[in-house]
């Protein structure tokens, strides 16, 4: 045997993850909890781009709900807010805008129809409606 095939082959070191304290990681769930909500159970901001969007037959569900899911409060995505298509909350930049009324500013009131139906943000598109199981 030569002296060479003792030798082990040199693997790269990863370094190490830095070891956060708890204020440091306390910190860090707060700023994620700003940009998520709970509504009925589930947890919306964490949405990525391979979730399914909800199917919600609101043509046949407004009469029962009157729109209650756009009453809800959410943050848009920084890609949303970024995008200058949606009206937002000046005090709180990164939340959809609610109108005096409480309702999202893109809710015909009269038809209870999204005027942005197509363009309506993510949060929106993964709602998955309490009102769909029922009849």
């Amino acid at each position: 045997m030569s002296p060479d095939s003792n030798d082990e082959k040199k693997m790269p070191v990863k370094p190490a993850a830095p070891v956060l304290s708890g204020e440091e990681r306390s910190q860090i769930l707060a700023a994620a909890l700003k940009n998520m909500v709970m509504i009925d159970g589930k947890v919306y901001g964490l949405e990525d781009d391979t979730e399914p969007e909800a199917f919600v037959d609101c043509a046949s569900k407004t009469a029962l709900c009157r729109a209650e899911c756009c009453k809800y409060v959410f943050a848009l995505t920084r890609a949303e807010v970024s995008s200058g298509i949606y009206k937002y909350n000046p005090e709180r930049p990164f939340y959809l805008a609610r109108d005096a009324d409480g309702y999202c500013p893109y809710l015909d009131r009269a038809t209870f129809k999204g005027e942005i139906h197509a363009q309506r943000p993510v949060r929106c598109r993964k709602y998955a409606c309490p009102w769909s199981s029922r009849t």
